[in-house]
């Protein structure tokens, strides 16, 4: 690490010379502008003018094992390193390729370029100014909400489709969790943050937090959806379950509010009168059948992931 004197010239000017090694390397010339960015940490960034980080690209050598490769395109889509992934194998299969396909749909951003023979190239085209932590949150948050909501209708109706469709948007919500990781771990990797993206790296922590709890709440929808298709249910047994996720879901929607506005108070009046207390569903679980059983305790998990949700609107009120 260099060091550095700062002159004061004049009552409120500071200047600090720049490396020669540093300044030759990024070309620098009299008279240009370079970028500063502020870190949370008190720390200073100088980048040069039209500065990016360089592409990379990465290359996977495939043997046979399909699902191997899959868990680690997801990996290095999460990582945000590099910009373009080459894979070669010549087991590489139209089916595999299928599959490696089918997974970069799931993946905002990542594209398969070309596929020839035995190779195919994912390049990363994701333009961060598009959607922001927050925004994906927020994105996230709304389909979760339609789920419910086309859950309690499929429920009312016994309507097979909508019970496929509550079930298919769980990708929809995958997708946007996925999005919200590689994001993060793109600002601890000191990337520049969308210029539109207002959280500090503290914030991105307990958002990236919520997400996953966002994310397994919606896999506890699915579940739900996936049961219900099956179960014939009573006239009362069906107004029941309607009710109680129709009370998630507003109990679910005014959390991801309070949140997302650090509104302290209301968490804390939340937290203190909690809408429906776990004995109440406990003792209706004891007196049910065993699938019904099953959709209690996701409606149970459903409610204690949104409550640690609030949780964390009570940290970031510290800030």
């Amino acid at each position: 690490m260099e060091s550095r004197k700062v002159q004061v010239t004049g009552k409120s000017t500071y200047i600090v010379t720049l490396p020669k090694k540093w300044a030759k390397k990024a070309k620098l010339e009299g008279g240009e502008t370079v970028s500063m960015s502020y870190l949370d940490d008190g720390s200073l960034v100088i980048a040069p003018p039209d500065w990016k980080h360089a592409d990379r690209n990465l290359k996977i050598s495939f043997e046979d094992n399909v699902k191997r490769l899959k868990r680690e395109i997801v990996g290095i889509y999460i990582l945000d390193e590099y910009t373009s992934i080459e894979i070669i194998g010549k087991n590489l299969d139209k089916e595999m390729k299928k599959e490696i396909k089918h997974l970069c749909k799931g993946l905002i951003g990542f594209e398969v370029v070309e596929d020839i023979d035995d190779r195919m190239i994912i390049n990363d085209f994701l333009e961060k100014e598009e959607l922001t932590i927050s925004h994906a949150l927020k994105r996230m948050s709304s389909i979760v909400y339609l789920m419910m909501d086309e859950l309690v209708i499929a429920m009312q109706e016994q309507n097979d489709n909508l019970f496929i469709e509550v079930i298919s948007r769980d990708d929809d919500v995958d997708r946007m969790y996925l999005l919200i990781s590689k994001q993060y771990i793109s600002r601890l990797h000191l990337h520049p943050p969308s210029k539109k993206d207002k959280l500090s790296l503290i914030e991105s922590f307990y958002y990236r937090m919520a997400a996953e709890d966002v994310e397994s709440i919606a896999d506890h929808v699915t579940k739900i959806a996936a049961i219900c298709k099956e179960l014939s249910l009573s006239d009362e047994q069906r107004s029941l379950i309607c009710q109680l996720i129709l009370d998630s879901q507003k109990y679910f929607m005014d959390i991801i509010d309070i949140f997302r506005h650090v509104e302290k108070e209301k968490a804390h009046s939340l937290l203190d009168s909690e809408m429906s207390s776990s004995s109440d569903l406990l003792e209706l679980r004891d007196n049910a059948e065993p699938e019904i059983k099953i959709v209690i305790d996701s409606i149970k998990r459903i409610r204690e992931y949104a409550k640690k949700i609030t949780e964390y609107t009570i940290d970031l009120s510290q800030l």
